[in-house]
């Protein structure tokens, strides 16, 4: 399973990628794609999915209609980053730079010295027509170098100091090679050459930063794995792999939902936040059936939200709340938080609890250091926009929204066995 974890982290380079790769497994599993413009005829039992702005998608395999509602787990395809702004070339000291834009709340720093490319879609037009073209280059062609040690000797004391504007812009090349100057349309040219299309057929792109280092196993008995967008391209495999393992019919409608935008807040059309979930909720629930009205079928729903969660850092501890000090590859971890920054509550923590023992699995609980700010999932998002209960559960990770990140080997597997099973309980009792 760890192998499979690794090519997804390595194929979904970007949110769209990771849809992309989504839905060639999706299809491999038996899944059709259905469109939300068309009329849709679901049948008990059957496997579906849809796609909403490239980067979102819910898949789901039909409940027998004994039991209205749906079993979902929420995970999101975006990670902090570097995003190219608009008309990103420009020309400094001899350089050229791209200008960028920074994308939710990375660690600014890990971006440093790293070997980048490029990656996202890119708008063509054809015969009058827009299409979409997913875009990645596995060339190295990016770098933002750090000032040397020499002209910034306090650095190790005082810490790296980036400003946004200035100090990010990768460097793309010099300004000239051979004695000429170089062309001022070096991205529209690059996307044209890799992608075999005219240039004039290029209407707009939507590139980001990606590092090309591939994910690894780590540690002297591998018990870890590091990549970049693990926060939350693990969970997204979790939630893929368990509704790809279930096996024969399923009582309630199994469902998985994969969000963009996290990082950003959700506020988007194919965000958590949006009425994308809802949308495909209602017409799987009033599939023809009077009875299974969208209020009922809600009322007897819960959600997962899976994303990742803080382990203890053993150069940090200080940072860390001494009796919720959660490890790697010591089972999922339950996320608490009074303010409700996550969705968890007494009820649906003994739910996913339960699920945990009844495959064995070992669990733990997290809950954020008082005197920190908390971060949140999409968990609370979900329950507000569905009024559904919802338990925001992740794995343990280090250094999460760095350019790579580390988790743990044992825990992927151990999260996949209990969604799997949550997917195809018997039931739920609602509180």
């Amino acid at each position: 399973m760890i192998t499979s974890l690794i090519d997804y982290l390595d194929k979904s380079v970007t949110a769209y990628h990771a849809v992309l790769t989504a839905e060639e497994k999706l299809i491999q599993g038996g899944f059709s794609r259905l469109d939300e413009k068309a009329d849709w005829d679901l049948r008990s039992g059957q496997k579906y999915y849809a796609i909403r702005g490239e980067s979102g998608l819910v898949a789901w395999q039909m409940g027998s209609g004994e039991e209205a509602g749906v079993r979902l787990i929420g995970a999101h395809t975006d990670s902090p980053g570097l995003h190219l702004k608009p008309n990103p070339q420009y020309s400094s000291s001899g350089y050229v730079q791209l200008g960028v834009e920074v994308y939710g709340g990375p660690l600014l720093a890990s971006w440093t010295d790293r070997d980048l490319s490029l990656a996202g879609r890119v708008i063509i037009e054809s015969e009058g027509r827009l299409s979409v073209l997913p875009y990645r280059s596995d060339k190295v062609l990016l770098r933002v170098p750090q000032l040397a040690i020499h002209l910034n000797r306090e650095v190790n004391e005082k810490g790296l100091q980036l400003n946004k504007q200035k100090h990010l812009p990768p460097i793309l090349g010099l300004e000239t090679v051979g004695g000429e100057k170089v062309s001022e349309n070096l991205i529209r040219d690059l996307l044209a050459t890799d992608l075999n299309i005219p240039s004039k057929s290029i209407k707009n792109w939507q590139l980001e930063c990606y590092d090309t280092q591939p994910a690894a196993l780590s540690g002297i008995n591998e018990d870890f794995i590091v990549s970049g967008r693990i926060d939350n391209l693990t969970m997204c495999h979790a939630a893929l792999q368990a509704i790809l393992d279930q096996e024969g019919s399923v009582g309630q409608t199994a469902m998985i939902a994969l969000f963009d935008n996290e990082e950003i807040g959700s506020s988007t059309s194919n965000g958590a936040a949006s009425s994308f979930m809802r949308d495909i909720i209602q017409r799987v629930i009033d599939n023809g059936d009077e009875r299974h009205l969208l209020q009922r079928g809600l009322a007897n729903s819960f959600c997962i939200s899976a994303d990742g969660a803080h382990a203890i850092h053993p150069n940090y501890a200080e940072f860390h709340d001494p009796q919720h000090a959660v490890k790697m590859n010591q089972g999922p971890v339950i996320k608490v938080n009074a303010n409700h920054r996550y969705a968890t509550s007494a009820f649906t923590s003994t739910v996913f609890q339960q699920l945990c023992e009844t495959v064995d699995i070992p669990f733990q609980k997290y809950i954020h250091k008082t005197d920190l700010p908390c971060g949140s999932t999409i968990g609370p998002i979900t329950a507000t926009g569905l009024g559904i209960p919802v338990v925001d559960v992740g794995n343990a990770m280090l250094s999460m929204h760095s350019i790579r990140e580390t988790a743990g080997t044992s825990d992927h597997e151990m999260m996949i066995k209990v969604l799997t099973h949550f997917l195809q309980a018997d039931s739920i009792t609602q509180g």
